[in-house]
């Protein structure tokens, strides 16, 4: 890396930092780069990307978002494409797509791509998009579902232990 002012050599420096994202402050560790010859500051579109992610991380993270790569992760388990889970999740055709990109869902958008993790959470979106799509999509998809969850049913049993949720005794609604 050069300076873009002198073309002389930089420096990557660090400093702590706050940001305001979705109204609230963040704060990270800013890296950009100094001109040696002059002292100025800049940065390219590689720190911005990371120093932007930091921030994205710790949102994800206080909201319960996945990341992009679990967001894909998710529509390859169930072996569907992006278009496909858009419309069982009811987004826009491209939505789903531009989640694994990086574009950052909402909270609420956020905690629904993070409970259709548990097929049986997905299987509901699947039944209730049902009447939008062909009977062999939906017999696909069942099935796929389908060993998702005997996968993960699988997967339990060989836990030593099992979750609290299955030994909890429902809630009485007045």
């Amino acid at each position: 890396m050069t300076s873009p002012f002198t073309g002389g050599e930089v420096r990557l420096c660090e400093e702590p930092r706050s940001m305001t994202y979705r109204k609230e402050q963040y704060n990270y560790i800013h890296r950009h780069y100094q001109c040696v010859d002059t002292g100025m500051y800049f940065t390219d579109t590689e720190l911005d990307t990371a120093n932007l992610e930091q921030v994205h991380a710790q949102y994800r993270d206080k909201y319960g978002i996945p990341s992009p790569s679990e967001i894909a992760q998710t529509r390859k388990k169930y072996g569907l494409s992006a278009s496909k889970i858009s419309l069982v999740l009811g987004l826009g055709v491209n939505q789903y797509r531009l989640y694994e990109a990086g574009e950052m869902p909402s909270e609420a958008i956020g905690k629904m791509l993070r409970s259709i993790q548990t097929p049986m959470v997905f299987y509901g979106y699947v039944e209730n998009a049902r009447k939008q799509m062909s009977q062999e999509d939906y017999t696909k998809m069942f099935q796929k579902v389908q060993r998702c969850f005997i996968e993960t049913m699988k997967k339990m049993t060989s836990l030593s232990e099992v979750p609290d949720m299955f030994y909890s005794a429902p809630i009485a609604l007045q």
